[in-house]
């Protein structure tokens, strides 16, 4: 065997050993992005009075964690939170039902209150299926903000709490008439107008974040899903892909602070359908409100 041949073969088996040790990386990783659960923690300095713990869930897609969701909802309450928001996504367009997320609702809510904002999913199903969602999440314990918000006290703090699905004062993602758009408007001017703390339950973080709206409008927290952490995170690369946004997106995952405006963005806890979560857990987002020393 000549050295051009031995070059080869040793090329040749060098290529081949990387792949399988990538092969058995991406199915390892895609595995424990199935499987595996994360609790990420913020904290955010605010004007209330007392402390108050949030737990954001998103972009469930119906997935299961443990026998209906037994661990998920655990590790959930294992948090002691004072309020859980879900902020769409937490079924999938795919599904038949919305028998996933119901269950999950009726266990958390039985313990603690819950809040719904949907997301682009939750619409997508109900353009498909003709039915309406919120009485069936509010039957199973949820208190449901779409294109709406909800005025409450948690701890004897005083919060507005709202639910909006799309890109925020672009209305025309899902609306078609000219009054609907209108009254997506009319609805974050109302949202605004107030001194309570705002809590805005906001699926897409498009607008937010790659728009720069957090400099632009005053919500104290905007929560935010729907790019899945960049669904597959490669090293040295990091996240691939966004929705909206393309390849390689800049936000991604984490608490960013503007002039008028905090948003946390969760890498959420599924994937769409057939997609993987490479190098990416799901994520449980906690964030404390805490009052300013």
């Amino acid at each position: 065997m000549n050295k051009k041949h031995k070059w080869l073969l040793s090329v040749s088996a060098i290529l081949l050993l990387a792949l399988l040790v990538l092969g058995t990386w991406v199915l390892y990783s895609a595995e424990k992005g199935r499987t595996e659960l994360t609790v990420v923690n913020y904290r955010l300095e605010t004007e209330l009075t007392q402390p108050l713990r949030i737990l954001q869930l998103t972009d469930l897609h119906s997935r299961m964690f443990g026998t209906d969701n037994d661990r998920l909802a655990a590790t959930v309450l294992a948090q002691k939170p004072d309020l859980i928001v879900m902020t769409g996504d937490m079924l999938d367009m795919t599904d038949g039902n919305s028998d996933v997320v119901c269950a999950l609702i009726r266990r958390l809510s039985s313990e603690v209150p819950v809040w719904y904002g949907y997301g682009n999913h939750e619409i997508s199903w109900m353009n498909r299926t003709g039915i309406d969602l919120a009485p069936i999440l509010t039957d199973a314990g949820a208190r449901v903000v779409s294109c709406s918000y909800e005025d409450t006290e948690i701890q004897d703090q005083p919060l507005r709490i709202g639910g909006y699905h799309g890109y925020y004062r672009q209305p025309g993602m899902f609306s078609v008439t000219p009054e609907q758009r209108q009254s997506e408007l009319d609805f974050a001017d109302s949202f605004e107008a107030t001194d309570r703390f705002k809590l805005l339950l906001c699926h897409i973080p498009t607008a937010w974040l790659d728009w720069g709206y957090i400099d632009d409008f005053p919500v104290d927290l905007v929560l935010t899903g729907h790019y899945h952490g960049g669904q597959i995170r490669l090293p040295l690369l990091g996240p691939l892909y966004a929705p909206y946004v393309g390849f390689f997106p800049e936000y991604t995952q984490g608490m960013f602070t503007g002039q008028k405006a905090v948003c946390v963005l969760s890498r959420g806890l599924g994937s769409s359908p057939g997609i993987p979560r490479i190098n990416n857990l799901p994520e449980i987002t906690v964030i404390d409100l805490i009052p300013k020393q």
